[in-house]
């Protein structure tokens, strides 16, 4: 799909009613630079907060969030002793300079971190149409997650279809790869 370009859906199949939908896709969302301690960063300190930028656009909103990458798929990364980085995934308009840059307070660690390494750290910055906002923010929490958000969600809804349950919606997401250090 194309960003920012309307999309309709029609399902049509004998002996059912007709499921229609319609949606327009996010922008593209772009990190323009991650800020700590007053300078552009490719590593971030543990228990500090640092800004996020992002490149302005003319709608839309986005999910931030962050993940320490502890290992790799092959390897048990729940033995592994790190404290940090974490932090309350949030949503922003990407349209609203008065949001950009956007401060984020992490988790305080008290641990002592002082013998462990750097570790690879994501920050993703997810923008979604009305229907996905609508479906996965601010409906109600499920029983199930979003594998794309990483967050709670709801099910037996419709939204951004008519005629049938489920959801008609698009997300579009940037990320950028930096190291978090004790």
């Amino acid at each position: 799909p194309q960003p920012e370009t309307f999309y309709s859906l029609s399902v049509i199949s004998p002996g059912f009613e007709p499921i229609t939908g319609q949606l327009t896709t996010p922008p593209i969302p772009n990190f323009d630079s991650i800020i700590q301690r007053g300078e552009v960063v490719d590593t971030i300190f543990v228990n500090e907060p640092f800004d996020i930028r992002w490149i302005p656009q003319q709608t839309g909103r986005g999910m931030v969030t962050g993940e320490v990458i502890l290992g790799d798929w092959w390897n048990d990364t729940t033995s592994q002793d790190w404290c940090g980085g974490y932090f309350d995934p949030f949503i922003v308009d990407l349209y609203d300079n008065n949001q950009n840059p956007y401060s984020v307070y992490p988790w305080l660690c008290l641990e002592e971190n002082d013998n462990i390494e750097s570790k690879d750290y994501v920050l993703r910055l997810t923008a979604m149409d009305d229907n996905y906002f609508e479906y996965f923010i601010t409906g109600e929490q499920g029983e199930y997650s979003n594998a794309f958000l990483n967050y709670p969600t709801t099910k037996g809804r419709s939204v951004g279809v008519e005629g049938g349950l489920g959801l008609f919606g698009s997300i579009a997401s940037d990320w950028v790869l930096l190291k978090i250090s004790p």
